[in-house]
């Protein structure tokens, strides 16, 4: 994408959320219901489907109508931000289907995280469109207080310029760094490598983060991010929350957590490139917003983010 990157306005009270299903359909109604009662205590109004989305085999709906869904609610004026109903599997299936001109058209915050990784990074790269990696409707009634706030503060434009990581962060390769948030889920990233779709790493500040993967898998995926050059000119690196399901103990998450960090830091080693571990994002209830497409500097001597 060239050009100059285009930041949606900022929500005011009363602005209306409307949430969009381009994945999985709603199969928790008490999640959903208190998704909306979160949105409207922050004072926004929400629209959704006055019928719910019909299903079709583990999506939402069939592909045409839920990318329709989105070309609609992306060209209605009246709405001013879209919120992913959830995650699941369903919008590596849209891509083609997509006219990215419309939404850098029509500039507002497309807010989700996990199979939403893929949306984000084409607003990004194709529509030049800043986007917000953050909780989905449905996880948000499972987000702790202080994310929701960050989350708030990131829709009505006051978003912080200095970004302390919290005091578990691991710099697990030091270094200080300038790049282009970009990036989310790891699984959904490396399902991206050889398509047309795959995005740019050169350069950029990758945030990455997963659930539900087995340790080898988590090495194939970043061997294989190494293996096709993407580490090669990234700018640096920030891991989120891994974890191998809710039912780990402290222990087991921990040495689970060590294990992505160290095969991070084996394949990064020596780059000169800062890799940080740690960090709250992603199936977590500290799931914090990150304004992806914004420049971003890393200094790992004073541990912090900040805006340039």
């Amino acid at each position: 994408m060239s050009g100059k990157m285009i930041m949606p306005p900022p929500l005011a009270p009363g602005d209306t959320i409307a949430v969009f299903a381009p994945a999985g359909d709603c199969r928790d109604e008490e999640s959903f219901a208190a998704g909306i009662r979160i949105l409207r205590d922050m004072g926004f109004q929400v629209q959704w489907p006055q019928k719910m989305w019909p299903g079709h085999g583990y999506f939402a709906a069939r592909d045409q109508a839920r990318a329709d869904e989105l070309h609609r609610l992306c060209a209605d004026s009246e709405i001013r931000a879209l919120i992913a109903l959830r995650g699941g599997y369903g919008c590596q299936r849209l891509l083609p289907l997509l006219d990215f001109s419309l939404f850098r058209q029509n500039p507002k915050y497309l807010l989700g995280f996990s199979d939403i990784t893929i949306l984000l990074n084409q607003l990004v790269e194709r529509a030049g469109l800043f986007c917000l990696h953050g909780p989905t409707l449905c996880s948000l009634p499972e987000t702790e207080r202080s994310a929701l706030e960050a989350l708030y503060a990131a829709l009505t434009g006051r978003e912080p310029t200095v970004i302390r990581p919290e005091e578990r962060l691991e710099v697990i390769c030091p270094g200080q760094a300038k790049g282009i948030v970009k990036g989310g889920n790891l699984s959904n990233l490396v399902c991206l490598l050889g398509t047309p779709y795959d995005i740019v790493w050169d350069q950029a500040i990758m945030i990455l983060e997963d659930i539900n993967e087995p340790p080898h898998r988590i090495d194939r995926m970043l061997t294989q991010l190494a293996l096709a050059g993407k580490f090669d000119k990234v700018a640096g690196i920030l891991l989120g929350d891994f974890t191998l399901g809710q039912d780990q103990s402290a222990a087991d998450k921990l040495r689970y957590t060590e294990m992505v960090w160290q095969r991070a830091g084996d394949l990064l080693a020596g780059r000169g490139i800062p890799v940080w571990g740690g960090l709250d994002f992603g199936h977590c209830p500290k799931n914090y917003p990150f304004l992806l497409g914004a420049a971003m500097s890393m200094d790992s001597g004073q541990g912090r983010l900040c805006r340039y």
